[in-house]
């Protein structure tokens, strides 16, 4: 890690976090884990009725889990449709069936809560083409998981927070947010940097007046300053082009020529 994340500074965000960000509903208890891994899939991102009503459809349509796994990611995502996300959840819980088919032979999933917290964490974030919120989604529903999971959207925040340096790796970030948040809160603290990112500290066009971790963040000063800047600019333009041009004067010929066009002619004698 570059440095050291401050203490003191990430324990004042804390409060803010979670006035703004509440932790969501939990996924329905299940009694297997592989029926708790495809819940919590499913739970990311989407409403709790959403979610039971997708869980209640996969378990009518096919048969078990594993004629699932061997579906059409399309015939999965059909009966998606009312989760949200249908093609990349159908596409991910086919993923993790199927490397729990490879490597475990089954979907004995209890085989991996037994494993030390970083295998068991690198054998989801390694599956190819699974997103990182629904790997994440897994390890804290499902295995508890008690460390904050950082991708490139939590790293984006917590560098414009400056906890972090410019430079620092998600993997380098990820350590030293261990060493600074209490492993009760992990699972907090990661879903409310994730919404903070979804909704206010995007990766283009952010604005940081209504943040609330501004009076905390050390990009804000600088991005209000300049959105005020812009702000202004566009107000200036607006008027300059609501303002009425004002008239050209005629030249001499010009105004010379209606009087000229109103002098009668001379009669013929």
């Amino acid at each position: 890690m570059p440095h050291k994340l401050s203490i003191r500074k990430t324990k004042r965000l804390r409060p803010l976090l979670a006035k703004a960000y509440p932790l969501g509903e939990p996924p329905d208890p299940k009694e297997s884990l592989v029926d708790q891994v495809v819940t919590a899939a499913l739970w990311v991102d989407a409403p709790p009725a959403k979610a039971r009503q997708a869980y209640a459809k996969l378990a009518e349509e096919f048969v078990d889990w594993n004629e699932l796994r061997v579906s059409m990611t399309t015939e999965a995502a059909g009966v998606l449709e009312a989760c949200g996300l249908a093609a990349v959840k159908a596409a991910a819980l086919k993923r993790i069936l199927g490397k729990a088919v490879e490597e475990l032979y089954d979907f004995g999933f209890e085989a991996l809560a037994s494993r030390p917290r970083q295998q068991l964490r690198d054998w989801f974030m390694a599956i190819e083409g699974i997103p990182h919120p629904i790997a994440a989604g897994v390890l804290y529903h499902v295995f508890h998981y008690d460390r904050v999971l950082v991708d490139a959207d939590v790293a984006r925040v917590i560098q414009r927070l400056g906890l972090a340096g410019e430079t620092a790796t998600e993997a380098e970030i990820e350590a030293g947010l261990d060493d600074v948040i209490p492993a009760r809160e992990a699972h907090f603290i990661y879903s409310a940097l994730r919404q903070h990112t979804l909704t206010v500290c995007t990766q283009k066009d952010f604005d940081c007046r209504p943040c609330p971790l501004r009076k905390e963040c050390k990009t804000a000063p600088a991005r209000i300053a300049e959105l005020e800047a812009a702000a202004r600019r566009a107000k200036r333009r607006a008027r300059a082009r609501a303002k009425p041009k004002p008239r050209p004067k005629p030249t001499p010929k010009a105004a010379a020529r209606p009087k000229a066009a109103r002098r009668k002619p001379k009669k013929k004698r």
